[in-house]
């Protein structure tokens, strides 16, 4: 891992974490409706790998904060980490988009269920519908600008799915 890689992690986590625990931001982080801010920054997970592992550590940092305890830091970045390898290996295409609506809205509901007792589906619904609208707002802005300046920011897509 290079110095630039590295740095560009740590601008990742502390970027994800700080507008997780931000005041005003945090208020629907964490639950069975989550709508994260941050989450939209998994765009970048597509163009640059540094983004996989500064996500990954700015969830475990952000869920110190959650309600669900230290499994929470443990599991949700275990599911970022997920979400955000398989948008690295699906590249600068659209579809990328879905996969932190579906590992997290899976993952994310199976924690509450476990933890909470939560009825499943339901969470499902909710925390995949939260994350839904982040990444076709947020997410969508950031995949955007990021695509079309890629080359400008010295990022590189691993593969273009077409």
């Amino acid at each position: 891992m290079s110095t630039r890689h590295l740095a560009r992690a740590a601008l990742y986590a502390a970027l994800y974490a700080a507008l997780t625990l931000a005041p005003g931001l945090n208020g629907l982080a964490y639950g069975q409706v989550q709508f994260r801010v941050a989450e939209g920054m998994l765009a970048f997970a597509c163009l640059d790998w540094a983004a996989v592992p500064g996500l990954t550590v700015g969830t475990a940092v952000a869920n110190i904060a959650s309600p669900l305890g230290p499994v929470d830091v443990v599991a949700g970045a275990a599911l970022t980490l997920l979400a955000a390898a398989l948008m690295w290996y699906i590249g600068a295409h659209w579809v990328a988009l879905a996969v932190p609506v579906l590992v997290n809205g899976l993952g994310v509901a199976a924690e509450l269920t476990l933890l909470q007792g939560l009825p499943y589906w339901l969470s499902v619904g909710f925390v995949a519908l939260g994350e839904a609208t982040v990444l076709a707002t947020v997410g969508a802005v950031l995949f955007t600008a990021t695509r079309r300046h890629a080359p400008a920011l010295g990022l590189q897509p691993r593969r273009r799915l077409n």
